[in-house]
């Protein structure tokens, strides 16, 4: 099956002819004997398995070609449980950045109480991974495609390290999704998603999955999901798989939209930089191409002017609503000069773009209503 077909049929079982299937919004799953209690069924209680959700991850996995899939309540749960499933006391992490502000966040404090202790670096550059290497690296972290400022690096490159050296490799995959960019096909270990964004699409519920091979999605199920929990509610697991059917259509919306808006931005009096590496002209164009196979709808760029310019566009705009997350059938836009993680990148060459820099995230209203939007909040500067 393609993605589209897979998407719409893959995992579902017909019940009484039913089109969508049911909800299983129990808690838990009673047996008719001892013997049928005490054997290995596949429903005890929803925290560790349901069928709702088991169609949902049978979904997520054949999307990103794993082997299997867990879904828990949130991207961060998703995150700190692969972290918390490779990661013991005295570990080492190499993590890329701009990373997402909650992986740095764990990463950069959280984790250093129980003794793992992490190096940030610019990937673009893979000898920066190489200078930081230890005898107890343990993990390489790291974005397909960064969230704020949309970088992309060689996966060739970064995996052949990792492999070098024994590492675990995880990627948050949310921002270029499996419909660009398919990371485990490049020998990645494990691969995060955020539900809550373009997976789900709609705007209405927060989840995150793991996605990797077999055995870790057996063992991070018994153990972490067993002892920390996490999982993602049956209801909330049934709205995602209702988001996937359309997810291959949507994508292809995004991210025709977002190539008109990003050349539309491209070469504006006002606009200092564009951040957008499937626009053709940026310094990661090739790259971008070789590793993603069509664009997604996020961008960013940097406005002459800085924090007031930027301002003073954000607040100009009609259809672009402010806000944090991005990924919906909505057009959101946020700057990192409202708020964000400043420390993570202070000392480098991102830390002066910070206060003009925009995020664009591309919804699926009508293109053309989009670049007008664009349009007159810069013609306001």
């Amino acid at each position: 099956m393609r993605m589209q077909t897979m998407l719409a049929h893959f995992g579902e079982e017909t019940v009484h002819g039913a089109v969508v299937p049911p909800l299983y919004l129990n808690s838990l799953f009673t047996a008719n004997s001892f013997d049928e209690m005490k054997s290995e069924a596949p429903y005890r209680y929803s925290r560790m398995g349901n069928p709702t959700t088991d169609m949902l991850e049978k979904k997520l996995a054949a999307l990103d070609n794993g082997e299997a899939a867990k879904v828990f309540a949130s991207g961060m749960a998703a995150v700190s449980t692969a972290l918390l499933h490779f990661l013991k006391q005295g570990d080492h992490v190499i993590c890329s950045y701009p990373i997402y502000g909650g992986t740095y966040a764990m990463l950069s404090g959280w984790m250093a109480r129980y003794g793992v202790t992490c190096d940030f670096v610019d990937f673009r550059d893979l000898d920066n991974i190489r200078g930081v290497l230890k005898p107890n690296t343990r993990m390489l972290y790291t974005e397909g495609y960064s969230t704020m400022f949309m970088d992309v690096f060689d996966l060739r490159g970064a995996i052949a390290i990792a492999r070098e050296h024994g590492l675990v490799s995880v990627i948050d995959n949310t921002c270029a999704t499996p419909a660009t960019l398919k990371p485990l096909d490049w020998g990645f270990d494990v691969v995060v998603h955020s539900l809550s964004k373009y997976l789900s699409g709609h705007s209405d519920l927060t989840g995150g999955v793991v996605v990797s091979s077999q055995d870790t999605i057996r063992k991070l199920t018994a153990i972490e999901i067993g002892v920390i929990g996490g999982a993602l509610p049956p209801f909330d697991a049934w709205l995602a798989t209702r988001g996937l059917r359309t997810f291959g259509l949507r994508m292809k919306q995004h991210g025709e939209s977002a190539l008109r808006v990003a050349a539309l931005l491209d070469g504006h009096p006002q606009v200092e930089r564009v951040n957008y590496p499937l626009l053709p002209g940026h310094p990661q164009h090739e790259l971008a191409v070789s590793q993603m196979s069509g664009p997604t709808g996020l961008l960013s760029f940097e406005l002459r002017g800085g924090e007031p310019a930027v301002r003073k566009f954000v607040d100009s705009l009609h259809w672009f609503k402010i806000g944090v997350s991005w990924g919906g059938f909505e057009s959101l836009v946020y700057a990192t000069a409202i708020g964000w993680q400043r420390d993570e990148v202070a000392g480098t060459e991102y830390e002066s773009r910070v206060d003009k820099l925009v995020r664009l995230s591309i919804g699926l209203e009508d293109a053309e209503d989009l670049l007008e939007d664009v349009e007159q909040a810069l013609a306001q500067l």
